[in-house]
């Protein structure tokens, strides 16, 4: 047996370890090219993601000779190192090749041409540009290009940056954006702290092999206790928390830092540092309290703010003529949710589903507008689709939280503009806080939504700390949606005050298509095909989504996929979508293993302005000419190329999250063990239904479902933070 020491360059990663290790092919760098498989296991293996083609390792181990069968039924002799250390030498420029390839600086550069440049000059080629030999380059490229390429590399004022990323092996797209965000600086910072690359990626790991095995940092510095305590924090915000406990965070660091560094001291010197702050035996990093701070010191100051008095019979005026003009009669309760969001320069207007926000909502605009209060209305949701049912219930174009977020100016928005949120109780506290920072200076904001459904798919909470705090908050109880006779409205309230009435759901008897909420068991085994048969029964076939299915869950048994693939496979005839190429072959776009058929019921994944369709809309496909797919996204024909296809999704099943804002005769709903199940997600299912609820499943995790919040389980200070404003100011 043999010992290998020596330089290795990476030809192939053939195989990465779930919890480290890893298996690749590799060649000598000398003139004899000796090819090896190398194998390392996960104590020599900080990180996988390490591993790249074409990058330089020392490897040390002993040699074997080993048979391989390839996948034709051939067999091959390889030899394999045993890897007994792993050093890492050099990275292969992609940084570089990414510059050369992208920037205008470079016209004429293409990837195939940086890439022969960096194979032929390596790391030469920039000393070849910064000493202007054009000669040496003129064997790749032209003298044009060749002073083209000089010019630029000698402008180039983050280089040193450029070249220092490259040495660490930094993915390039990572590169590009620490060079845009930190420009000159790029290159001191990582110098003198690598970790500040966690804001770019997400694996401590990677970070932690290029500071101590690449930058020869001290494993016990500081930098690296901080940012590990900074991970553990971070990686709370994936569970919507924006803090954690400071024993919870010194138990998950204990399990996360390596040993033997001490938890208790990496907290110490954050907080030291003022990395980490604590409050009320809470820990939080920095930039987070910034954020719920700064929510809470907007709403401090605008909520002092009153439009007066005065406005009271201005607005009984102004709303006599609205409900006039549009012939309805506001309840109580809704004329006085009216009043407050027009005196108030920030309101909460809160209710259960289908007790009429919108029309509250219809009724403030035009009273504010009515009395030149404002001159701007503002119509915002989080989804497109939610969206787009604003726009449809008030006759006004409302925008998404993104849409108004990136694409309308600071000075498009009137000083005394009115911006309401609908669906609030699913904007986190980083989109909160952004809305709340373009606060008009004597405008308004009215938060609209419902705390008992579904909590922020983002870290943090928004409407449901804010009906707690003293902020005017207007509550509809009245439903408008479902009959009382439907059953609807008597379980969705039980549902909604469970936690404190406790009573019992007074489920119907399942008798077929018809009216109320009814429960029928059954195992998690029969829970697909069981679902199926009860959407038919009650009138779903397939063609439209007046009968809709829902899920907590998108895989598994009874979740969305299985769902969409069995609907799609027993109900839909129409022909598939194939596109003819040049060549007389042919494609068929497929998703979730089935061919895309005509007359399938879809759903689209990206807003597009353009053509009026949101992330979220729900489509039907009515015809395919040559390479154009024509979609009824409800009334809206839209023409899609076939490079659209890739954002669509079957709707046949959604989850309870893709549904919230929108209404259907009949729903059937899944219930299966899931961390997503609890009290808010049974209520909005619920609510989505105007006749009859069908639930499908484990009645015994429904039981348990209604005594979890997975939003008040979260870890926020928003109210702490709002509560010391109050005490300080």
């Amino acid at each position: 047996m043999s010992i290998f020491d020596g330089e290795l360059q990476i030809r192939k990663i053939r195989s990465k370890g779930a919890i480290g290790g890893v298996i690749f092919s590799a060649m000598t760098l000398d003139g004899h090219k000796k090819r090896f498989v190398v194998k390392a296991d996960w104590r020599l293996v900080r990180s996988t993601r390490l591993f790249k083609e074409k990058h330089v390792w020392h490897v040390k181990g002993a040699v074997t000779e080993d048979s391989i069968t390839w996948k034709d039924g051939t067999t091959n002799a390889e030899r394999v190192i045993k890897a007994e250390s792993l050093f890492f030498v050099k990275a292969r420029n992609e940084n570089l090749k990414r510059l050369l390839s992208e920037s205008d600086d470079f016209k004429g550069i293409s990837v195939v041409k940086a890439e022969k440049l960096i194979d032929f000059y390596g790391d030469e080629l920039i000393n070849i540009a910064l000493q202007g030999d054009v000669q040496r380059l003129l064997p790749v490229v032209g003298h044009e290009i060749a002073e083209r390429l000089i010019s630029g590399l000698r402008d180039y004022e983050e280089l040193s940056a450029l070249q220092l990323l490259d040495q660490l092996g930094v993915a390039p797209h990572i590169g590009d954006s620490v060079i845009k965000i930190w420009g000159c600086d790029s290159y001191t910072k990582i110098k003198n702290d690598p970790y500040l690359l966690t804001a770019f990626m997400a694996d401590i790991n990677l970070v932690d092999a290029y500071a101590i095995d690449r930058l020869d940092m001290s494993p016990d510095s500081p930098e690296r206790l901080i940012a590990y305590a900074k991970h553990v924090l971070f990686n709370a915000f994936e569970s919507g928390n924006t803090c954690l406990p400071i024993a919870d965070l010194e138990y998950r660091l204990k399990r996360t830092l390596p040993t033997p560094l001490s938890a208790k001291h990496a907290i110490a010197i954050a907080v030291e540092r003022g990395e980490i702050v604590l409050f009320d035996q809470f820990a939080q990093v920095r930039s987070m309290a910034i954020v719920e701070s700064s929510v809470a010191e907007i709403i401090h100051t605008r909520q002092s703010i009153n439009h007066g008095e005065s406005l009271g019979e201005k607005v009984e005026y102004a709303l006599a003529q609205y409900e006039k003009a549009n012939g309805i009669t506001l309840t109580p309760e809704q004329a006085n949710a009216v009043f407050q969001c027009c005196q108030n320069s920030m309101t909460l207007l809160t209710g259960g589903a289908g007790c009429g926000k919108t029309t509250v909502i219809k009724a403030i605009s035009f009273v504010l507008e009515k009395l030149c209060q404002t001159s701007q209305v503002i119509l915002m949701a989080l989804a497109g689709k939610a969206a787009k049912r604003i726009t449809e219930a008030t006759g006004r174009e409302a925008m998404t939280i993104a849409s108004f977020m990136y694409h309308m100016e600071e000075d498009e928005i009137a000083d005394d503009a009115v911006i309401i949120v609908d669906e609030a109780s699913m904007v986190d506290i980083l989109s909160l806080l952004k809305i709340l920072k373009r606060f008009p200076k004597n405008g308004r904001i009215i938060l609209t939504g419902d705390e008992e459904q579904l909590s922020p798919v983002g870290v943090g909470l928004g409407l449901h700390i804010l009906v707690n705090t003293t902020l005017p908050c207007p509550r509809l109880t009245a439903v408008k949606r479902q009959s009382a006779e439907s059953g609807i409205p008597s379980v969705a309230m039980g549902v909604r005050h469970y936690p404190i009435l406790k009573m019992s759901i007074p489920f119907a008897e399942y008798k077929g298509k018809g009216f109320g909420v009814s429960f029928i068991e059954c195992s998690e085994m029969e829970l697909t095909q069981k679902t199926i048969d009860i959407y038919s029964d009650i009138g779903g076939d397939g063609t439209n989504n007046n009968v809709l299915m829902l899920s907590p869950v998108k895989h598994q048994y009874g979740g969305v996929d299985a769902l969409n693939a069995k609907i799609h496979d027993s109900f839909v005839n129409g022909g598939a979508l194939v596109l003819e190429q040049i060549d007389g072959s042919s494609i068929t776009h497929h998703m979730l293993g089935r061919s895309l058929r005509v007359g399938d019921l879809v759903m689209y994944t990206k807003n597009d302005y353009t053509r009026d369709i949101r992330n979220g809309s729900v489509g039907k496909i009515i015809q395919q000419n040559q390479d154009v797919i024509t979609v009824d996204f409800e009334g809206n024909i839209v023409d899609l190329s076939w490079s659209d296809l890739s954002n669509l999704e079957y709707a046949y099943a959604l989850t309870v999250h893709k549904s919230q804002g929108s209404q259907y005769d009949r729903v059937v709903v899944v219930i299966k063990k899931s961390r997503n199940l609890d009290r808010h997600l049974i209520y909005t299912a619920i609510t989505r239904a105007k006749h009859q609820v069908v639930f499908v499943g484990d009645f015994s995790q429904f039981e348990l479902a209604l005594t979890k919040s997975n939003a008040l389980s979260r870890h926020t200070l928003l109210a702490q933070h709002i509560e010391h404003r109050k005490n300080t100011k």
